[in-house]
């Protein structure tokens, strides 16, 4: 008898003691609530925390209780990233983000994984328009393919990928990168960018008198964007360096392009020379003509005189 009386008040002690902890728990739980509401959500996180060891204590008792525990944990976490992202302070926001990802993906919580994955793809978004901003584009870069590995269907990201690349002048990679473009349908825009830089580089190197570089450059951009300016620097710079064939043939298809260019008499002018070259009297009177129309009374007197010189 004496035995089963002892184990009695065991039993008791037990249930008054679960009973006392079930009351600290929803206690805390509450406070840690209203911290939350207040706008506290370090304070709020830590009295969460606090109440669901307390409710886990409980077992079976507490399990309701531990299951709010664990979403004031989750929401809290991500309300602390939350507001580190609107901040400005971007990493901070990511290495808060992911954290919080992993405990909502521990409790089951795949709304708060998600949010927080929204959270760190908005905080990589603005961290990378900053460093294009700052012109540290091999940086911006490296975010840009964070962004793709956590969604490769990004398709700003594949295009900024793009042009970081492009802007760090390393074309090698853009060209790479614009595969990825082209799988999240940012491909024409991606093709333009790419065009667009090597046409930059291939005046530079007109500008320079590098007349290979620039044709090989030109070349490129057509490939990406044709574009009747690349056509122009091939045609001057073979010109330049006596490959007058090819010359002519650009020089024509700059022509065909912009016939109404402001620099179109003028170019009339050199197909024509180069013809009176060939010796080619006829295509050379054809150009001579049109660049005798010109309104620049330069190149017209300029056309006037070979067109005297071929008779």
């Amino acid at each position: 008898m004496k035995k089963f009386i002892f184990t009695a008040m065991l039993v008791l002690a037990a249930v008054s003691a679960y009973g006392q902890d079930m009351k600290e728990a929803t206690e805390k739980a509450k406070e840690a609530s209203a911290t939350f509401n207040a706008g506290n959500f370090e304070e709020a996180l830590t009295g969460f925390r606090a109440a669901l060891e307390l409710a886990n204590a409980c077992g079976d008792e507490g399990l309701t209780l531990s299951m709010s525990c664990q979403e004031g944990i989750a929401k809290a976490s991500y309300f602390i990233a939350k507001q580190a992202f609107e901040d400005g302070n971007f990493d901070e926001a990511v290495a808060k983000a992911e954290e919080a990802s992993k405990v909502a993906s521990e409790f089951g919580l795949d709304e708060y994984v998600g949010k927080n994955e929204s959270v760190i793809s908005n905080a990589y978004t603005k961290k990378a328009g900053a460093l294009m901003n700052e012109k540290k584009f091999d940086d911006a870069a490296q975010i840009y393919k964070k962004l793709l590995e956590i969604n490769p269907a990004n398709g700003p990201a594949s295009l900024n990928l793009v042009r970081a690349y492009l802007n760090s002048g390393n074309l090698d990679s853009a060209k790479e990168a614009l595969e990825i473009a082209k799988a999240n349908g940012k491909e024409a825009e991606a093709t333009k960018l790419i065009g667009t830089s090597f046409l930059k580089r291939a005046s530079i190197s007109l500008k320079e008198k590098k007349y290979a570089a620039a044709i090989e450059d030109a070349k490129e951009a057509n490939l990406y964007n044709e574009n009747a300016k690349a056509y122009l620097i091939i045609g001057q710079a073979s010109a330049s360096l006596g490959k007058d064939n090819d010359a002519i043939a650009n020089l024509e298809k700059y022509l065909e392009l912009t016939p109404t260019a402001g620099n179109a008499g003028a170019i009339s002018l050199t197909i024509g020379a180069l013809y009176h070259k060939a010796g080619n009297k006829a295509k050379a009177a054809e150009y001579y003509k049109k660049a005798s129309a010109d309104p620049n009374p330069q190149v017209k007197d300029n056309a006037l005189k070979q067109l005297q010189a071929l008779k």
